[in-house]
């Protein structure tokens, strides 16, 4: 039997008639290690975000706009949904009769995602099981071993304040609420609190790892003490390694306290233990999350010079695209990806990609999420353009960054539709904004230049950034929906627009920016660049902008040519002066 099959007969021996299976794990991370990748191992999907639903007769894969066209390729053998609740539900009723059985595991979803569905199953006459066996990974043979990488210290130079401190500020958090005890169930969370760092996956330095903080100062970190390579004296005194098998007995001697928990971040099945212990909840927003976001000067710091680093590659890389275009053109996308990961590579601080680089020439470049694959990979032609999406770690910081270039000279709608969203990305990034302003009210300032040209884009404008961490972190985000939390001083955010047009093309610019005070304007903030790399300027129709928007990227391209010329060889400098220098071409009128 295939994959497929297999699974389907392990549910009807659990005697599940629907099962879902979302891409997680046990710590609800994006990023997951190759022991974790159950829905790719069964679809073949390998996008970032997805669930699986499965019945005895149909399968269907559920996944948001970023992936529709992508999924579709990739998994012929799923109906391709929108991934909403709505859209799931709805698909079960058309599949199963009233008493059907809908089964999760529950260590991979998050207690609110699960709570959500049990109310809807329930209104379809469904019955809900949250369970402990996964039909998925019981036939997943030659599974990967899970991750156990050594656990190395994230020097005070790059993390600018203490672990004791940090613990100290986060304990007082817990008594302002009146709570006995915190879950810290994410990896990145320790890593950050803890100033830590490992190898678990590839594309960010995090050691699989979950806490417990306590309101008198105590921590319960679960990790394998053998993992350690720290310094004498790196953890403060008030933290204690236990095996992660200590978490069930911790949990247990937690009987009748009250326990902070962020159900968007704690899985169901510990929750559920929680609850079997007698534990109260406080349920809100996990105070880490704000503490972290709001970068220390020295992570700030640590940002620039990773962006200047990262900066100088990506101009080498584009020097060579550009003198060479002809040697890319008849090569796959991968060779993009192999020339600008050997550009980075050539840094000693280049610890790895902070995610899968996205190499999309021509129509590909429509899915906002495309990955180049051996075997499926397009070859660069002649008349279109190429989206690039690459980001690096480094001990100093986390960098993203996306731009297009044009494999010959490009045609007047691509010149178009690239300064649309030059213009978009220019009226959030110059925008003034007064402190309380949350994300969601930010949106539409890039939105709204896309929607004059009947034009839109199903993702977010923005993520924040983590520092050596994940290149997605919370709680801010620049989005349409559920991104309430305002932006504040030392935020780091992504700003990026786009357009896809399917069949055709995709373009998309990101920069990452600081979020700063105005000096002149008290109570007011804006963003300062990060990321130093030229936009295309073959691509951009200068008549579009006005003298405003025109301004601003002769600004940007100069601290652009400021900052790296003088680290250049000569060829690659002197070729950074011709794209950037100012062009007193006309303007649009205002």
């Amino acid at each position: 039997m295939g994959r497929l099959a297999d699974v389907k007969a392990m549910m009807a021996a659990r005697l599940y008639d629907a099962f879902l299976l979302p891409r997680s794990d046990a710590y609800l991370n994006e990023d997951l290690a190759p022991a974790d990748e159950a829905l790719y191992w069964l679809t073949g999907f390998s996008g970032s975000v997805g669930l699986a639903v499965l019945t005895q007769e149909r399968a269907a894969l559920l996944v948001d706009g970023r992936y529709t066209e992508q999924a579709r390729q990739e998994c012929a053998q799923f109906e391709t949904l929108m991934l909403d609740d709505s859209s799931l539900f709805r698909w079960l009723r058309g599949q199963l009769k009233p008493g059907a059985t809908i089964a999760c595991d529950s260590r991979l979803h998050s207690v609110d995602e699960c709570a959500r569905w049990q109310v809807m199953a329930t209104e379809s006459g469904f019955i809900w099981n949250e369970s402990l066996d996964n039909p998925v990974v019981e036939c997943w043979r030659n599974r990967p071993a899970a991750p156990n990488s050594q656990v190395l210290a994230w020097g005070l130079q790059h993390a600018g304040m203490a672990a004791q401190d940090k613990l100290e500020h986060l304990t007082a958090s817990l008594g302002a609420s009146q709570c006995d005890a915190l879950w810290l169930p994410a990896p990145d969370m320790l890593a950050w609190l803890l100033n830590v760092r490992g190898q678990d996956i590839d594309i960010a330095p995090l050691p699989f790892s979950s806490a417990l903080l306590y309101a008198d100062g105590r921590l319960d970190w679960f990790i394998d003490a053998d993992r350690l390579q720290l310094p004498q004296g790196w953890l403060p005194a008030v933290v204690s390694v236990r095996s992660p098998q200590w978490l069930d007995q911790a949990i247990a001697e937690l009987y009748g306290q009250r326990v902070w928990v962020d159900r968007r971040m704690c899985t169901a099945a510990v929750y559920r233990q929680f609850e079997s212990a007698g534990c109260v909840f406080y349920e809100a927003q996990n105070p880490l999350l704000l503490q972290r976001a709001c970068k220390q000067p020295a992570e700030l710091r640590g940002s620039r010079e990773a962006h200047r680093i990262d900066g100088l590659a990506l101009c080498r890389f584009l020097y060579e695209f550009h003198c060479r275009c002809g040697r890319f053109l008849g090569q796959s996308e991968l060779s993009v990806v192999e020339s600008l990961e050997g550009w980075r590579t050539r840094h000693p601080d280049y610890q790895g990609a902070s995610f899968e680089t996205i190499a999309a020439t021509g129509a590909n470049g429509a899915q906002p999420h495309y990955l180049p694959k051996p075997g499926r990979a397009a070859k660069l032609k002649h008349g279109e353009l190429l989206l690039i999406d690459s980001g690096g770690q480094y001990p100093q910081g986390t960098t993203d960054v996306t731009r297009v270039l044009a494999c010959s000279p490009a045609t007047a709608r691509q010149r178009h539709l690239y300064t649309t969203v030059l213009r978009a990305h220019i009226a959030l990034a110059s925008c003034l904004f007064p402190i309380g302003t949350s994300g969601q009210q930010l949106d539409s300032v890039a939105r709204q230049v896309m929607w004059r040209e009947g034009l839109d884009y199903a993702h977010g404008t923005g993520h924040g950034v983590g520092s050596y961490l994940h290149v997605h972190e919370g709680p801010h985000r620049i989005a349409p929906h559920a991104s309430a939390v305002p932006l504040q001083a030392g935020m780091v955010t992504s700003i990026e627009p786009g357009v896809y047009l399917s069949g055709e093309l995709g373009i998309r610019i990101e920069n990452l920016y600081e979020v700063v005070e105005v000096e002149a304007y008290p109570g007011f903030l804006t963003f300062q660049a990060l990321t130093l790399a030229p936009f295309a300027i073959e691509l951009i129709d200068r008549g579009q902008l006005s003298q405003v928007e025109a301004q601003w990227l002769d600004d940007y391209h100069w601290t652009v040519r400021v900052s790296l010329a003088a680290s250049l060889e000569p060829d690659v400098a002197a070729w950074l002066l011709r794209q950037t220098l100012p062009n007193n071409m006309q303007f649009r009128a205002e």
